[in-house]
């Protein structure tokens, strides 16, 4: 309702004015005379709040003379119900009720109701009977009020009868300020819905803050959180990364819980002898394979102590590898940390506890290398009690073994500890439900596709199912165990290679089995959908301002390096993303125009010549006629087995791309003692040389007072009468300038020379 003045709706009311006051000035609302200016539905609240409030009111029509309020039908009705037109209808006369006016009863009217109340507009429990009418304010300024009812349009479906009685309306909810969570990547519309607010309002702000938008573009985070703070809204932006962080709780029944095998991470620093203690233990040699001895993929394996299953997982131990290492460690029941007897506690060690410790896990030291000369185990022992691990034969709660992988001595022991400790653990899960579990990696192979290795955590998981995986669906089409036997189920615990995916998903994302292959479609499309708009939030979120502009001191100076890159399998290809995004972009920014698992393949060929990048390529070469096509279109393909040499020659290309700097080098300074004219010439300097040289040709800054008021070259240099190509300190000579004859007495003479020098990278 719209504001009126107190006498006006005292008026209406049949309320004396000064009554009407007290009532408001008691209730809250600000009004200090009569004609002061209140919401007209604040002073009918005020007016009708109760039986109470219905008695004072008839009281006051009857002393202003109007109707009584004992039953005579003489009440006022609201303002909401003159307004809509639902008078009630007039009760019978009672036997022995006179009218004031004496004689007939009159029907009232419209005009003689103004200032009652009907007593039909007080509810049971002195509750109003309030009708909402959306047309209520165009009939009031003068149209009919009392129109018949529009009849109901007729249709298949038969509508329900609703009570028009509505309860007050809680505006506590309205100033609450509970956090709200916000997907990143939403829309204008999106962000509209999530405050509650307008989008022609969401629109404005955007336009006031210097962005045009869409009602469907896609915003940035930061843009997001900009408007939160104008609306004052209190968000929480959440990503499809913080998704899998909330691991889903399942609640079996006791009796469908069955023992699984134990899932143990071997970790520790770089060339401890993870990979080899592994292969001992399983007798393999998967070290061999690897490239400078160094594990570049994520591994998991099963082995047979004592009549159990143990599953190994194997982690990279280069610092490029901290995401993957993460991953083992979230995965795992047991995490062992290698160390080498003859080098001690590394960084990637100290790593390595941080991520156990983070995934809240049994750690089991293993003390490698005791076979070489110089080894001490006990020194080992010492460091880690620094980082929190007491040794058990110490007093302390961590088992220490000393292994050798070299002669295999210790390695029963060490399974033996493995087994007691996960023993105490009760590791048991329901392998009747449906599968679900963890990608451990995944890759592309020419023959078979998509190849994904899974660690099933609960279920069972048989050929035909249909999977789901992040933004990629499929169906079991065919499963391998470690040792590469075709099998037909896997059960909890184990690890098995699928086939049958759409394609290659991240390594690390939750692998679970839906009804049907539709709906996996659906989950993935959806998954899809919203990691594309987070990727478009973040390019619309990165851009070049003018203050970065005019602090490199020019426009363009700003490079972009774009890059394709393709990695064998999926957990080096963000390993080497990491990597990237550590280094310094202020200058020169690294574009990762396209990221793939797999052989280099035409279409990555063409989208480097067409955004002119460098295709970077780990432990893959290009199939097909990719080589021919880069070759003719001058694309360059580099190929690197270890990442941490990419990343080097990534870093030297990219201090290639920057604008060298320019060097200025002070020469000499003469300063200015007397002056000479001559007409061809025009003014000669006669100057005294106090420092350094002066040379020909050089540049040259004239300071007066402490200012420099003109920089430019010296055009002639003389001594006495001949010319001369530098005058040294001490000596006075004749300097003309170019283009500025403006010179006086006790001018100084700054001589420099400037060379562009080539510029590394900040670190």
């Amino acid at each position: 309702m719209s504001k009126k003045r107190v006498y006006e709706i005292a008026k209406e009311q049949g309320v004396p004015s000064k009554e009407l006051l007290e009532r408001l000035n008691a209730a809250g609302v600000e009004a200090k005379a009569a004609a002061s200016s209140v919401e007209e539905s604040a002073a009918l609240k005020v007016l009708g709040g109760g039986s109470a409030a219905a008695g004072k009111v008839a009281a006051s029509a009857k002393a202003a003379g109007g109707p009584a309020a004992n039953g005579d039908g003489g009440g006022a009705p609201s303002a909401t119900a003159i307004a809509t037109g639902s008078l009630p209808e007039e009760p019978a006369a009672q036997p022995g009720a006179a009218h004031p006016a004496g004689g007939e009863r009159v029907r009232p009217t419209r005009d003689s109701r103004t200032g009652e109340r009907t007593p039909g507009d007080v509810g049971p429990g002195g509750r109003r009977r309030v009708v909402i009418d959306s047309q209520a304010s165009r009939r009031q300024q003068g149209g009919p009020v009392n129109q018949p009812q529009r009849r109901p349009r007729r249709g298949r479906r038969r509508r329900g009868t609703y009570d028009d009685t509505i309860a007050p309306i809680d505006t506590a909810a309205l100033g609450a300020t509970d956090l709200i969570r916000v997907n990143s990547g939403s829309t204008v519309k999106d962000v509209a819905e999530y405050l509650g607010v307008p989008v022609p309002e969401v629109i404005k702000k955007l336009m006031t803050l210097g962005e045009m938008a869409t009602l469907t573009q896609t915003l940035s985070d930061d843009a997001i959180q900009v408007l939160a703070d104008e609306f004052d809204k209190q968000i929480e932006i959440v990503h499809a990364a913080d998704d899998l962080e909330v691991e889903p709780v399942f609640k079996d029944a006791d009796e469908d819980l069955v023992d699984r095998p134990p899932v143990v991470t071997i970790m520790g620093h770089v060339d401890h002898g993870k990979t080899s203690l592994l292969d001992a233990i399983r007798e393999t040699e998967v070290a061999a394979g690897e490239a400078g001895g160094i594990t570049q993929h994520i591994g998991a394996y099963q082995v047979h102590h004592g009549g159990k299953e143990v599953t190994f997982l194997d982690t990279p131990g280069h610092e490029a590898f901290t995401a993957m290492r993460a991953r083992g460690a979230r995965v795992t029941d047991l995490a062992v940390i290698v160390v080498a007897a003859d080098d001690g506690v590394k960084p990637q060690t100290e790593e390595a506890i941080d991520h156990a410790r983070a995934a809240e896990v049994p750690i089991v030291v293993a003390v490698n290398k005791i076979d070489k000369e110089g080894a001490q185990p006990e020194r080992v022992r010492t460091e880690m009690t620094q980082h929190g691990l007491q040794p058990a034969e110490w007093g302390g709660e961590t088992e220490f073994v000393d292994v050798s992988a070299k002669t295999r001595e210790g390695l029963d022991s060490l399974l033996d500890t493995i087994q007691l400790v996960t023993d105490l653990e009760e590791l048991k899960a329901n392998s009747e439900a449906d599968a679900s579990g963890t990608v451990i990696e995944s890759k592309l192979d020419p023959g078979r596709g998509p190849v994904v290795s899974v660690l099933i955590q609960r279920g069972t998981l048989r050929v035909g199912d249909a999977l789901v995986a992040g933004a990629h669906f499929g169906r079991v089409r065919a499963m391998h165990d470690f040792i590469g036997t075709r099998v037909k189920r896997a059960t909890p615990g184990q690890p098995v290679e699928v086939l049958g995916f759409d394609g290659v998903p991240e390594a690390g994302e939750a692998v679970r089995v839906v009804e049907n292959e539709r709906r996996a479609r659906q989950l993935a499309g959806e998954r899809a959908n919203r990691l594309k708009t987070e990727a478009l939030a973040r390019r619309s979120g990165r851009k070049v301002s003018l203050e970065d502009v005019f602090k490199l001191a020019q426009e363009g100076t700003v490079k972009e390096l774009g890059l394709v890159v393709k990695a064998d399998v999926a957990g080096s290809l963000e390993a080497i993303e990491d990597e990237i995004a550590k280094l310094p972009q202020q200058e020169v920014k690294v574009n990762i125009i396209h990221r793939g698992v797999g052989g280099i393949n035409e279409s990555d060929v063409m989208l480097a010549s067409a955004s002119e990048g460098v295709v970077l390529a780990f432990n893959v070469r290009p199939v097909g006629d990719a080589r021919q096509i880069a070759e003719r279109e001058g694309v360059e393909i580099r190929s690197y087995a270890v990442i941490y040499r990419a990343i080097e020659e990534l870093r030297a290309a990219m201090q290639g791309m920057l604008e060298p700097a320019e060097v200025e080098t002070p020469l000499g300074q003469a300063e200015v003692r007397q002056l000479f004219r001559a007409s061809r010439i025009g003014t000669i300097a006669g100057s005294f040389v106090t420092e350094g040289k002066v040379t020909r040709g050089a540049r040259v800054r004239v300071v007066r007072d402490g200012t420099v008021i003109y920089d430019t070259t010296i055009e002639s240099l003389r001594r006495f009468s001949d010319d001369a190509r530098e005058v040294a300190s001490g000596f006075e000579c004749g300097i003309v300038l170019t283009n500025f004859q403006d010179l006086h007495v006790d001018d100084v003479l700054e001589t420099y020379e400037t060379r562009l020098q080539e510029r590394e990278l900040s670190s």
